[in-house]
């Protein structure tokens, strides 16, 4: 498998710079776009804060990407949660 694809919300820049750390390819992500399915195939995970999600509804994904709500999690829990995608 290539590189993975992650989309982490704005808010969410220790995530952000740990994951680039660990050779991931890391894009901000507007959870507003979560409804599109073009969008959501871009990624192979979405990591949000949880207010979003929470409010929005969306438990599941639109498409591939895995969503990952970071709330209560550190940037590590977040890393193990996107490599399991591969297994």
């Amino acid at each position: 498998m290539g590189k993975l694809k992650v989309g982490v919300e704005p808010n969410l820049n220790n995530v952000k710079e740990y994951l680039e750390n660990k050779d991931i390819s890391v894009k901000e992500f507007s959870s507003k776009k979560m409804g599109s399915s073009w969008t959501m195939n871009r990624y192979d995970a979405v990591v949000v804060s949880g207010t979003d999600i929470n409010i929005m509804g969306m438990q599941d994904a639109i498409g591939k990407a895995r969503v990952i709500d970071a709330s209560g999690m550190s940037p590590e829990e977040i890393y193990n949660e996107i490599i399991d995608i591969q297994k």
